[in-house]
């Protein structure tokens, strides 16, 4: 009967580790999620702008008359409207409002 019940105690200790280590990695996962969310959260209320640089600081990196308002903002590609044609005379430039 000592044997069985030997037998059975050191069959289960393989099953009971297993699962703590499982419930304490979950643990500590939830933990780093949770640490995430809040500095996320916390740089989101923080920040000061929508953009992350100024307009004027990344005007030189934009090809295209950058006081457009269909400017695409982007090295690539000139206008949303005319991506290809020039900012001069063009027929669709309307102001940044």
């Amino acid at each position: 009967m000592v044997r069985i019940i030997l037998i059975f105690i050191l069959a289960s200790i393989p099953a009971l580790l297993g699962f703590w280590i499982i419930r304490r990695s979950k643990r500590r996962f939830q933990a780093r999620m949770r640490r995430i969310r809040h500095r996320a959260y916390h740089q989101a209320i923080t920040s000061e702008s929508s953009e992350p640089y100024p307009l004027t600081e990344r005007s030189d990196r934009f090809i295209g008359e950058i006081s457009c308002q269909y400017n695409a903002r982007s090295p690539h590609l000139r206008c949303a409207v005319n991506p290809s044609g020039p900012c001069e005379g063009c027929p669709y430039y309307k102001a940044r409002e």
